[in-house]
């Protein structure tokens, strides 16, 4: 029965870090983020780096590592992944043109400045809560 489930949750691993993949190859971050730094020759230590950093956090979370980092520091490594994450996001709504679309669906074009500011809120709230009260 441990065999069965070690397989079915190998597979689910794999299906997951394909869609990740698949997410990162349509969103066209490598090239892009290459693009924006005027960094096209070093697209390899960028994709090398995406790929190092999957296999080690993954590892980590395996075998429950633990740094044992201060809680300042915790703190500043949390607010660095939120801004990743929240920009991880607008790079997913900037390719889907997901705001416009809403903001002329629904007649919203002088609210746009409180509906970004209200996403970024509610982003920011969200991962305190979670790194303050549920961590």
């Amino acid at each position: 029965m441990k065999i069965i489930a070690a397989f079915f949750g190998l597979c689910e691993g794999f299906v997951v870090g394909g869609a990740l993949v698949a997410f990162i190859i349509v969103l066209d971050i490598v090239s892009r983020l290459a693009q924006v730094t005027s960094t096209e020759d070093k697209t390899k230590i960028y994709e090398v780096t995406i790929i190092a950093s999957v296999v080690l956090i993954s590892l980590a979370y395996f075998f429950d590592f633990r740094l044992g980092f201060s809680n300042i520091i915790t703190i500043v490594i949390g607010v660095i992944m939120g801004l990743f994450i929240g920009m991880l996001s607008s790079a997913l709504a900037e390719v889907t043109n997901v705001i416009p679309i809403i903001v002329d669906r629904f007649c919203l074009r002088k609210y746009t400045k409180y509906i970004l500011f209200s996403l970024l809120t509610g982003k920011v709230a969200g991962a305190l809560f979670y790194w303050i009260f549920l961590n």
